[in-house]
């Protein structure tokens, strides 16, 4: 599917622009390689395009083109980088801006690691005028991103925001990553409570299990120990690593039978 996308955008490519035929045949055989999937190969026919001083036009096509390569098919996630940032460059197209910045987003979140450029880019996602359909799962990423650099204040006040609006698309799911917080923060009555309001409010099953999990592991932590076996033993059947549950129900009791003599 990857592959025919790419295929459809560079046989655009060809139709709108006015270049060479050199050029054109380098297009056409990335084209090709790309339906070998041989993506280096293709990679590197459009970095020597880049190198002929092509239009502006072809320029930007080529250079998303690139970083679609290296962040999808390469893993090269720094030069997909470098290419998206060389496109927000070479246009103000707002359309060409958006779907970059999106690109350069998700680069930075999930596979850099590089929360900081990530806040940048969902922060710019944000400010967009009319609003992006996405505007709330910007929210809640701004959110994961100052969470997973450990600044706590940021991320429960990015989740404060969140929670103040009941029609928010993450209205519900806010209440779990505002329990992790306290819960990191070892204030486990906060997170119990906040998780407690959490599962009367979330319907899928794997968040009612995963956050079950999380509050059998506070009541464990506050040496509540038949509360924490309970709720461990109510999910044994559902939570995806059972081996995980056995190992912590084991643990309980013989904890609790060392209570005992």
């Amino acid at each position: 599917m990857k592959t025919v996308i790419f295929t459809v955008i560079m046989t655009v490519l060809i139709a709108s622009c006015d270049f060479t035929p050199p050029i054109n045949r380098k297009i056409i055989d990335a084209q090709n390689y790309i339906t070998e999937q041989k993506y280096g190969k293709a990679a590197y026919l459009y970095e020597d395009i880049l190198k002929s001083n092509p239009s502006q036009e072809l320029r930007l096509k080529i250079c998303y083109q690139l970083g679609e390569l290296y962040s999808i098919y390469l893993g090269q996630y720094k030069k997909a980088v470098y290419y998206y940032n060389q496109v927000k460059e070479l246009t103000e197209d707002p359309l060409w801006l958006i779907k970059t910045e999106e690109k350069l987003a998700d680069v930075n979140f999930n596979y850099l690691k590089n929360y900081k450029d990530a806040i940048k880019n969902y922060v710019r996602l944000s400010e967009f005028t009319p609003k992006l359909k996405n505007f709330d799962f910007f929210q809640l990423q701004i959110a994961l991103s100052d969470f997973y650099l450990n600044d706590k204040p940021a991320a429960l006040a990015q989740l404060t925001k969140i929670q103040s609006d009941p029609n928010h698309e993450y209205f519900v799911r806010s209440f779990y990553y505002v329990g992790l917080i306290y819960f990191e923060q070892k204030d486990f009555s906060k997170a119990l409570y906040v998780w407690q309001e959490y599962i009367k409010r979330e319907t899928k099953k794997e968040y009612i299990v995963q956050t079950k999990f999380m509050v059998a592991n506070a009541y464990e932590s506050t040496e509540n120990l038949k509360m924490a076996y309970d709720i461990y033993y109510s999910i044994a059947n559902d939570y995806p690593n059972p081996d995980v549950i056995q190992n912590r129900l084991n643990a309980l009791y013989a904890r609790r039978v060392s209570r005992r003599r």
